[in-house]
C-alpha cells in the first residue's frame, strides 16, 4: 500500500497506541526509503496534513508533531526542505493555534533558525514575533520570554532596525532583573549599547560599551571590540564638557593605547586638530549608521570631526575670520558659521560672532565647562579665565575678561618667583640673608 493510503488508514484507527505506532512507522519509511527530495517533501507534507486532521486526537497530534519537529536536528537536514516543511506546518496548524500553541512556538523557532542561517535576520525576527508569549492558554516561563525577546532584539539590530528592536528591549527590561542567565544579561547590556549607538546617544552608548569591556565572562576579542566601539562613540559624540570627561577616562585606560584608533582618541582628548588622512583611516572602522547622511548632507562622523577641530581652533586663536575657519574645517563659510553658532548656543563653546566683520571671538580658550561649586571665589575665577576653564554660565565682557587674565598672570608670576626664592633658600640658606636688601 502506498504512503498516502496508509496515512488515511492511520487516521481512522481506534486504538491510540496502534495509531501512534502506525504514524511513526510511516514517518520512518518516508525518511529512510524515499530518496528523491521533491517526492520526500510532498510525502512529509501529507504526513503533517494527516497528523493535524481533526479525527486524530489532540494529545496524539501534539505528541507526533513534537517528535516530527525533533527530526530537524537529526534526519531532516536539507535547508530548503526544512523551510518548506516548517512554513507548511505553521500554515496548517495556525487555524488551531490555541490547541497547538506550544508546537507552533517550536516550529517558529526552527524556521527562525533556518532564516538566520540564510542571513535573513529580518524575516527570522518576524517569525519569532508571531510566538504568542502573553497567551493565557499555557504557562510560559519568564526565562523563555526573555530568551525570545533578546533574540528578536539581536536579529533586528543586525538588520539596523533599532526602532523596532528598542520596543522588544523594553519588554525584556521588565524581565531582566529576575534573570540569572549570564549570557542573556550580557546580551541585554550589549543590545542596550547598540540601540543607544544607533539612536546617536553616543556618550551613553560609550559608557555601556566601556563597562562591558571589563566583563571577564566575555571573550578577550569581544571585550576589545567593545572597547573599540566605546572609543568610536566617544569620538562621534558632540564636543563639550561631558565628552571631555569620557575621553579622559578612555585615554587613561591603558588598553586603548594598543588600538588602531588610538591616534584619533589621543588628538581628540588633547584637543588637537585631526588631519584628513587620520579621518579617512578612522572612518574605515565605523559602522554604516555612523556614516549616514544628515539633513545638511554631512555624516555623523563629519559633524563630530568638524566640531572637534573647531574646539581645537578655539584653544589656539582669540578670534578667526569665517573664511579662515572654513578652510581649517574643510567646509563652506556658511557651514563654519552655523557650526560655531550652534556650539555657542548649546553652551558647548564660549564665544561670540561678529557678522559685520565676519569674525568669531573665542572667550576663555573657547571650551565650555560645567558650573563650579558655590564657594568659587573671585581669585579662582580670574585663574580660570587665564587657563581657559571659566564656566559658560558666568559670561563676562571681553574687556573685563582681559583684565582678569592680566591679574591672573601677575598672580602666577608672583607665585613662580616665590617658588624660585624658596628653592634657592633650601639649597643655599645663607644666600638669601646675604643678598637681602636692607630697608
Amino acid at each position: 500500500m502506498n504512503i498516502t493510503g496508509r496515512l488515511r488508514d492511520c487516521i481512522g484507527l481506534p486504538q491510540q497506541k496502534e495509531k501512534i505506532d502506525s504514524f511513526r512507522s510511516i514517518l520512518s519509511d518516508i525518511i529512510d526509503d524515499v530518496k528523491i527530495p521533491s517526492e520526500q517533501l510532498q510525502l512529509l507534507q501529507d504526513y503533517i496534513e494527516a497528523v493535524l486532521d481533526e479525527q486524530v486526537g489532540l494529545v496524539i497530534a501534539r505528541q507526533l508533531l513534537s517528535e516530527f519537529i525533533s527530526l530537524f536536528n537529526t534526519k531532516i537536514t536539507d535547508q530548503n526542505i526544512q523551510k518548506q516543511l516548517l512554513k507548511y506546518a505553521i500554515e496548517r496548524a495556525q487555524p488551531r493555534a490555541v490547541s497547538f500553541e506550544e508546537s507552533l512556538s517550536q516550529l517558529r523557532e526552527k524556521l527562525a533558525d533556518v532564516y538566520e542561517n540564510e542571513g535573513d535576520g529580518l524575516e527570522a525576527a518576524k517569525i519569532l514575533q508571531g510566538i504568542p508569549l502573553d497567551s493565557g492558554h499555557r504557562t510560559i516561563s519568564d526565562d523563555y520570554k526573555l530568551q525570545v525577546y533578546i533574540r528578536i532584539v539581536r536579529l533586528l539590530l543586525d538588520e539596523d532596525e533599532a526602532v523596532n528592536a528598542e520596543a522588544y528591549l523594553n519588554r525584556a527590561a521588565l524581565l531582566i532583573p529576575n534573570s540569572t542567565d549570564v549570557l542573556l544579561n550580557l546580551t541585554f547590556k550589549l543590545s542596550q549599547a547598540r540601540i543607544l549607538d544607533a539612536k546617536r546617544k553616543f556618550l551613553e552608548a560609550c559608557s555601556k560599551y566601556h563597562e562591558l569591556s571589563y566583563v571577564n565572562d566575555i571573550d578577550e576579542n569581544e571585550r576589545m571590540m567593545c572597547l573599540m566601539a566605546a572609543v568610536q562613540c566617544a569620538v562621534l559624540a558632540g564636543a563639550g564638557p561631558r565628552r571631555s570627561r569620557t575621553l579622559a577616562t578612555l585615554y587613561k585606560d591603558e588598553r586603548t593605547h594598543h588600538l588602531s584608533s588610538f591616534s584619533v582618541l589621543e588628538k581628540t582628548y588633547l584637543e588637537r586638530v585631526i588631519r584628513p588622512n587620520e579621518v579617512s583611516e578612522f572612518a574605515s572602522t565605523l559602522k554604516p549608521h555612523h556614516l549616514a547622511r544628515l539633513a545638511d548632507n554631512t555624516t555623523v562622523f563629519d559633524r563630530a570631526i568638524i566640531e572637534h577641530n573647531l574646539l581645537s581652533a578655539s584653544k589656539i586663536y582669540n578670534n578667526i575670520a569665517f573664511g579662515e575657519l572654513a578652510v581649517l574645517l574643510n567646509v563652506s563659510t556658511e557651514q563654519a558659521e552655523q557650526v560655531a553658532a550652534r556650539m555657542i548656543s548649546e553652551n558647548r563653546m564660549i564665544g561670540s560672532i561678529d557678522q559685520l566683520d565676519q569674525l568669531i571671538y573665542f572667550e576663555s580658550g573657547g571650551a565650555a565647562h560645567e558650573e563650579q561649586s558655590a564657594d568659587y571665589n573671585s581669585i579662582s575665577a580670574a585663574a580660570a579665565a587665564a587657563n581657559g576653564s571659566f564656566q559658560a554660565n558666568k559670561r563676562v565682557e571681553q574687556s573685563m575678561l582681559e583684565i582678569m587674565k592680566w591679574d591672573s598672570a601677575i598672580q602666577t608670576l608672583c607665585h613662580d618667583m616665590d617658588a624660585i626664592i624658596g628653592a634657592i633658600q633650601s639649597k643655599n640658606p645663607g644666600y638669601v640673608s646675604t643678598h637681602r636688601h636692607k630697608t
